[in-house]
């Protein structure tokens, strides 16, 4: 699975990029991202989101998903993303951080 992120926005207008090959990643990070993708339910979630305000101050993510069956697309706020897709958000900012800061 491929995964494309991006979360901009914030107090410090961050603008974090990273690409995940999930192949790529050691064995327990990808178990760990792929329970966070379970749990988040992003089809689900996606639908459920119907909130629009928008924070100043906060992050607005992009994800768009690949595999050999489909590509996918996600888009979420600090506002509208629903309780259980903040941890997957949260992982896959830290792990933007990551791979930023080994740049």
């Amino acid at each position: 699975m491929h995964i494309k992120f991006s979360c901009i926005g914030g107090f410090a207008n961050l603008d974090l990029n990273c690409q995940i090959d999930t192949d790529e990643l050691p064995k327990e990070q990808n178990e760990e991202l792929q329970n966070l993708m379970k749990t988040a339910d992003l089809p689900h979630a996606a639908e459920c989101k119907k909130v629009k305000a928008q924070g100043f101050d906060s992050f607005s993510y992009q994800l768009d998903i690949a595999d050999e069956k489909k590509k996918q697309s996600f888009s979420f706020t600090d506002i509208t993303a629903p309780e259980d897709v903040r941890p997957l958000l949260d992982y896959l900012r830290n792990l933007a951080i990551e791979k930023k800061m080994a740049e």
